[in-house]
């Protein structure tokens, strides 16, 4: 379990590939951070926001209801940065603007890419870091399929007979920063090197967005 943040209020973790992050399924996330800290209080952390069942990266926990409400008000306020890395199909341009509404609301998907290269039962893909500037379900898989580059292993949004059928999505919330609710002086900026999954595409590997970091394996 690899904890990024942690004080009496907040709980920062990773949450790998294949597991809810809550639910009344008998294997979330969140019933795995209670079942393995013994030291929290009795009621456990609960979860201030969500990531897909494929989705890996960092998920926020308050150790209060009140604590979990706070943060859960910075996300609808949209003061908190995620930063999300995927594999999307086909050559991406260097930085995209996704601006279009989704459920009949507004949003908003700023797109990089930062590197391209082949990968074996996917062809020609790119590596690109996807920012939500708003938060709709499935925004960046949406936008991104909306774009005519569907993320790698996804099995929502796909065109038939082109899905990736072999390591899962490829989508990972690697970046996280807000401001502290109690504490101003206290900036939350999390990163993590994206899940071993990723790293084991030959150009992802040795792309600089990898290379950067020096952290180990969450998985």
């Amino acid at each position: 379990m690899h904890i990024g943040f942690e004080d009496e209020h907040l709980l920062v973790a990773w949450k790998p590939h294949g597991i809810l992050t809550s639910g009344n399924s008998g294997s979330t996330f969140v019933r795995t951070l209670n079942r393995t800290r013994s030291d929290l209080s009795e009621g456990g952390v609960l979860p201030c926001h969500r990531l897909d069942f494929g989705t890996s990266g960092w998920v926020v926990f308050g150790k209060t209801k009140q604590a979990a409400r706070a943060v859960g008000l910075l996300f609808e306020q949209r003061r908190v940065a995620k930063r999300y890395v995927a594999l999307v199909l086909g050559k991406v341009p260097r930085s995209m603007a996704l601006m279009w509404s989704l459920d009949g609301k507004t949003a908003c998907t700023r797109v990089e890419r930062l590197a391209m290269g082949t990968m074996a039962g996917a062809g020609s893909v790119s590596l690109v870091c996807a920012e939500p500037v708003t938060g709709r379900t499935h925004q960046i898989r949406r936008h991104l399929f909306g774009a005519g580059h569907g993320i790698v292993g996804d099995d929502r949004y796909y065109v038939p007979g082109e899905r990736y059928t072999g390591s899962g999505l490829f989508l990972c919330a690697y970046g996280l920063a807000f401001e502290h609710p109690w504490n101003a002086h206290v900036q939350i900026q999390l990163e993590a090197e994206p899940s071993k999954k990723f790293r084991k595409v030959p150009f992802v590997h040795q792309s600089e967005f990898v290379q950067r970091f020096r952290l180990s394996s969450h998985e």
